[in-house]
């Protein structure tokens, strides 16, 4: 530094120049990556929502299958399909569809006992 005060007040405007560049660069990559992130984001939702989409589709399947071996059986009926449950873990997605088929595998073994001599469908 000189000892000119026009000198250390022109450094002084220099070094906040470069100060609010860098700042501006910093911004404008940070906007970058949040809009990147945003977008991410926002493609792993619809494809979560959609996922989702398929999976009560193929609940719905499931049920309508159980509750067509029940129809004409009056003395049981299959209620209301069964809710999502919030605390389902999306990862262990394919070990609950692997629990569910082997129960409805018994359940319609023990229906064809209690229908016995009657053909279920």
């Amino acid at each position: 530094m000189t000892d000119d005060p026009v000198a250390q007040y022109k450094e002084i405007l220099d070094l906040t120049r470069q100060a609010s560049q860098q700042l501006a660069d910093r911004e404008r990559r940070r906007r970058v990556e949040v809009v990147t992130e945003i977008t991410a984001a926002e493609k792993a939702i619809k494809q979560a929502t959609e996922q989702e989409e398929q999976v009560k589709k193929e609940i719905t399947g499931w049920w309508r299958q159980v509750a067509a071996r029940l129809a004409g059986l009056n003395w049981i009926t299959p209620g209301r399909p069964p809710e999502p449950d919030p605390a389902g873990r999306p990862d262990l997605l394919d070990t609950y569809l692997a629990e569910i088929e082997p129960a409805t595998n018994t359940f319609v073994a023990a229906l064809r006992k209690a229908v016995w001599p009657k053909k279920l469908p």
